[in-house]
């Protein structure tokens, strides 16, 4: 099958997705459906004043020499995060940082994109032209509530995922894992920012329903096993426009490996820079 073939067989699946309704993105602490349509999350109507808004971007980086990714860098502020916390995270082939110039940074993010057709185009917003994320959303946040954001489809069969804790390496052997970062967002100590905590996990196995109880009612949440990884918490205090940026080392290797890197539709290796941008802050209750 040629890529126009492919095409055509992917717009007829994405048209009957449309006809049979929106994907959904799951607040797993309320049960709550954010409901989005072609990569963007649609903010319901009565949004309430002490929401927040993450503006979340991936951007594909499929050959660049090692000088030009690191080049990056140098409008990135990685002292944002405690120099323990950056051990941990490079250590386990991740790197991250507030984005101290954000033209800059995104324009050199666009000079290692690569070539793209309309053909790439259309599979980006499907979400088939790679095994990695692609494209962009605005995705409606509550205070203390946690959000799952997937970095990568899920990877089939078998897997031995190794990571490093502490300077000891430990690993498990994981059926179908699937990478994500766990965001809860808290108040902050200064009124003009928020806290976001930003938890790698791996989810794997099958779908399973337990009862969850609250103050209200009792409900039922199907989920599938995690692997939390809270040695390797991310913690960004942020104000409105900041942005952060989560990628992984150059060259990739361990969990940043896993979690940031993938075959694209033309079995090319590809890596997905992640960008998150504060939107909106909750109002200040008078």
């Amino acid at each position: 099958m040629d890529r126009r073939q492919f095409c055509s067989l992917m717009f007829a699946s994405s048209l009957a997705s449309s006809v049979a309704g929106c994907a959904t993105w799951m607040d797993r602490s309320s049960g709550e459906l954010l409901r989005h349509q072609a990569g963007k999350t649609l903010a319901p109507a009565n949004q309430s004043p002490q929401s927040i808004i993450l503006s979340v971007e991936f951007h594909s980086i499929q050959s660049s020499s090692s000088d030009r990714v690191a080049s990056m860098w140098q409008w990135v502020d990685e002292m944002v995060l405690t120099p323990s916390r950056r051990a941990d995270l490079a250590a386990n082939g991740l790197r991250v940082g507030k984005v101290i110039r954000p033209d800059q940074f995104k324009q050199r993010l666009s000079e290692m994109a690569g070539p793209r057709d309309v053909v790439d185009v259309f599979l980006g917003e499907a979400d088939v032209a790679s095994e990695v994320a692609a494209g962009s959303r605005r995705i409606p946040m509550r205070l203390a509530k946690r959000y799952e954001l997937p970095l990568r489809q899920p990877r089939s069969g078998s897997h031995v995922t190794m990571l490093r804790n502490k300077g000891q390496t430990i690993g498990k052997t994981l059926q179908d894992p699937q990478y994500l970062l766990a965001i809860t967002p808290s108040k902050s100590k200064t009124a003009s920012q928020i806290h976001l905590q930003c938890r790698p996990e791996i989810q794997h196995g099958s779908m399973r329903q337990k009862w969850i109880s609250s103050d209200s009612a009792m409900r039922i949440d199907t989920r599938r096993d995690a692997w939390s990884l809270d040695w390797l918490d991310i913690e960004f205090a942020g104000g409105k426009d900041d942005l952060f940026v989560v990628s992984a080392s150059d060259p990739a290797f361990g969990l940043g490996k896993e979690m940031l890197s993938g075959v694209s539709a033309d079995n090319v290796q590809e890596q997905v820079v992640v960008l998150i941008k504060i939107d909106r802050l909750p109002e200040a209750k008078l």
